[in-house]
């Protein structure tokens, strides 16, 4: 019994072996489009999203369903402009605690310089070649921008006649994100050292004091900048004011047109009060040259 089975085995791998000569046959007089169909590989299947896109980075993941294996790259644009083309081959903690066999599908390209601009961008990611967007295509983001900072400088000078001042500029985003700094201009006549001490604050356009901050009063005259770090909503206004002695830099008439928008940033108009670290409520439409450096989306 033994060898029958061996036997009937035998009959059958020679029965298999028979099909396979036959098929290559087949295959090698067959026309070459028939060999390719039966040879190509399934079309692919993408998948991916494009899940981060701010000041530090631009990320997400892609792969081809139908060859997991296989590293998908992703082409990376800006503004609908190509910008650079990025392997999707690292590895994804995420995708490997959800069980996936291959994780190492995730892709990640460090924010380049030439988008710290201040403008706002538009950042999309396609499958590389094939014109198909990720999903989460596109986003928006927006880096160092300002209104006036730094190129901006005050016309004239006005004196505090006596009296310590809050001054500074009500601004909104068209973005979340955060203000990475505030700055002011520090005229020539303004004193500094011991006993004057400078700060910048973020209010509520209401009265509430959001955030401060101490100047290093290093450099100057001209714009100083201090960094406070606060998260801003989108459309939200705010008034970044700076405190005053002496003197302060101005420029007249600025808002007299009404805002001015820069990127995702608009000043609406100048606000004033005393005394200084007081919540301003006297409306100017001079520039009082108070800005902030905003980085989006948070």
């Amino acid at each position: 019994m033994k060898y029958t089975k061996t036997h009937k085995h035998l009959r059958y791998l020679y029965f298999v072996l028979g099909l396979c000569g036959i098929l290559v046959a087949t295959l090698a007089n067959s026309p070459a489009p028939a060999q390719a169909a039966l040879m190509s590989p399934p079309t692919p299947d993408y998948f991916g999203a494009l899940e981060r896109a701010d000041c530090s980075q631009i990320s997400g993941f892609a792969y081809d369903d139908n060859a997991p294996d296989v590293t998908v790259s992703v082409d990376i644009y800006d503004n609908g402009n190509y910008l650079t083309t990025v392997p999707a081959n690292r590895f994804r903690r995420d995708l490997f605690d959800a069980g996936w066999p291959n994780p190492n599908h995730g892709f990640l390209l460090f924010t380049p310089g030439s988008l710290k601009d201040g403008r706002i961008h538009t950042i999309s990611a396609n499958f590389a070649g094939t014109g198909v967007a990720l999903s989460g295509s596109p986003k928006f983001l927006a880096c160092n921008a300002s209104v006036f900072y730094p190129t901006t400088v005050p016309q004239t000078t006005a004196n505090g006649q006596g009296q310590t001042w809050e001054q500074g500029v009500e601004i909104s985003s068209s973005m979340s994100g955060i203000i990475s700094k505030i700055c002011f201009w520090r005229s020539a006549g303004e004193p500094v050292g011991v006993g004057y001490t400078h700060k910048g604050r973020i209010w509520s356009n209401s009265g509430a004091l959001l955030a401060s901050a101490t100047f290093s009063d290093n450099t100057g005259p001209g714009w100083q900048c201090t960094t406070v770090n606060f998260p801003i909503t989108a459309s939200t206004h705010y008034r970044v004011t700076y405190n005053v002695y002496v003197e302060v830099g101005k420029t007249f008439f600025t808002f007299n047109n009404g805002p001015i928008t820069k990127g995702p940033l608009t000043a609406w108009t100048s606000w004033f009060g005393t005394p200084a670290g007081t919540f301003p409520t006297s409306n100017s439409t001079s520039n009082l040259f108070a800005d902030v450096v905003f980085n989006g989306p948070q």
